[in-house]
């Protein structure tokens, strides 16, 4: 009997059966899965329900959630990184990839410089993360939405953890509410694509491997080198947190980031694989791998979603609904305006897509983009894999330098160094856009005071 009284156990098992009862909702009611609502979503949102907070028929181990929602997000970095790269296809200006690599840093630049100019001027004393956790809860997810508010803790932020979580739900409540009814006008406006039914489907197929007589299960290879990486991790982790012990306050910046040191170390041996080990040889699944992440990607959603606290939303409800409305307002308006200017082939499919990804995660727009396009056959959903990684020089400024700079200036000279930074975010917004004009396709096609320039196909 004692094995079963671990919170952590019950609590894991709980979020589990969750995401069947969500699976067999969708099952049994269709116009669930016609609306294209992400099963995660629907399993978090049954899990706080039924929580101590509200029904009071399940109880859940919010800091075990927590836990597993951080550690799953570098798990998921992991994940991702030992598959093998996607090659990039297609040149030239109008390269929809392309776009997509310049479209994600581009709009969370512009989510975090709305939220500060926002927070400056109506209230300069709330703490700037509440800023800096739009862009990260919209555009990164929970995962690291929650890593970067608890490592914010420090620097003055009470309930960080929490905030990111609400934050990113409430990015999710944008993804749903308003991304779905786009999506159904944009159809009976007809602003779909026409794809050819012979066209290829945009994600590509894994073939798998048996496995040879007497050896490991290819799951379990696959297990044991995400958790050798995630150790690797740790160790990382553990050396730069203690050469930087002097400097208390840069120290859970590393713990918060160990997501990007996860997924350089998983980079890193995917290559000394590849480079020792023949193709035919190679322990790496890639199917597998693909499974993997999307077990993390619904695990990570559902726990994010149930260990939200009504406590910390009840205490924060002001900056935390001003400005996630304030960024979710500015993400709908700016997707379609840029959206109908940079994509020539499918543009409503992308700037569907792209919306969803800029307000939850890529699964989550993906989860939009099938309420249109259900069998991905227009080229959007590989323009947002391959951009993605395009996009990461792109982000990595704002996520290493400007948004943590910003969130850690209350400790300093605020508010006058937060209108510095926004000057900053505003110099990098416009060099981004001025980049994608000359690189990357964005046109300035007229009238420029309408919202949406892309004419019907019918």
């Amino acid at each position: 009997m004692e094995f079963w009284q671990s919170s952590a156990f019950m609590t894991g098992l709980t979020i589990v059966g969750l995401l069947f009862v969500a699976s067999t909702l969708a099952a049994v009611l269709p116009g669930l899965r016609r609306l294209g609502v992400p099963m995660a979503i629907v399993a978090g949102l049954l899990g706080l329900l039924a929580s101590e907070q509200l029904l009071g028929v399940v109880s859940l181990d919010v800091e075990f959630l927590k836990s597993a929602v951080y550690h799953g997000l570098g798990l998921l970095f992991i994940t991702v990184s030992l598959r093998a790269p996607a090659t990039k296809r297609g040149t030239g200006r109008d390269l929809p990839a392309l776009s997509m690599g310049f479209a994600i840093p581009t709009i969370m630049c512009l989510q975090a410089l709305v939220a500060l100019l926002v927070l400056l001027i109506v209230n300069a004393s709330w703490h700037p993360a509440f800023a800096m956790l739009v862009p990260l809860g919209f555009e990164e997810g929970p995962g690291q939405a929650l890593s970067m508010g608890a490592a914010w803790e420090s620097s003055g932020l009470r309930d960080g953890a929490q905030i990111g979580l609400i934050s990113a739900a409430l990015g999710y409540g944008w993804s749903v509410a308003v991304g779905i009814p786009l999506a159904i006008v944009g159809r009976r406006r007809g602003w779909l694509a026409r794809v050819s039914e012979g066209s290829d489907a945009a994600v590509a197929r894994v073939e798998r491997r048996p496995t040879a007589p007497g050896g490991l299960d290819h799951l379990t290879v696959q297990i044991a080198l995400i958790a050798l990486c995630y150790a690797l991790t740790y160790g990382l982790c553990s050396v730069l947190a203690m050469a930087l012990a002097s400097m208390p306050d840069i120290v859970p910046v590393v713990w918060g980031f160990h997501f990007i040191f996860g997924a350089l170390i998983a980079i890193g041996v995917r290559a000394l694989i590849s480079k020792f080990i023949p193709d035919d040889r190679n322990p790496i699944d890639d199917y597998l791998m693909v499974r993997a992440g999307g077990l993390l990607v619904d695990l990570v959603t559902c726990a994010a979603l149930a260990a939200i606290e009504i406590a910390v939303l009840q205490a924060y409800w002001a900056p935390l609904l001003l400005l996630t409305t304030v960024g979710g307002l500015i993400t709908f308006l700016a997707a379609l305006w840029i959206g109908s200017r940079c994509w020539v082939d499918a543009p409503f499919e992308h700037t569907l897509l792209w919306f969803g990804m800029s307000t939850g995660t890529l699964p989550t727009g993906l989860a939009l983009l099938r309420v249109v396009d259900p069998e991905l056959r227009t080229p959007a959903a590989t323009s947002a894999v391959l951009g993605s990684a395009l996009s990461t020089p792109l982000v990595a400024p704002l996520l290493l330098v400007l948004i943590p700079m910003t969130a850690r200036a209350y400790m300093g000279d605020w508010p006058a160094q937060g209108w510095t930074m926004l000057a900053i975010f505003v110099g990098y917004f416009a060099a981004l856009l001025v980049a994608w004009r000359l690189l990357g396709g964005l046109r300035l096609r007229k009238p420029l005071a309408r919202l949406w320039v892309v004419e019907s196909t019918d």
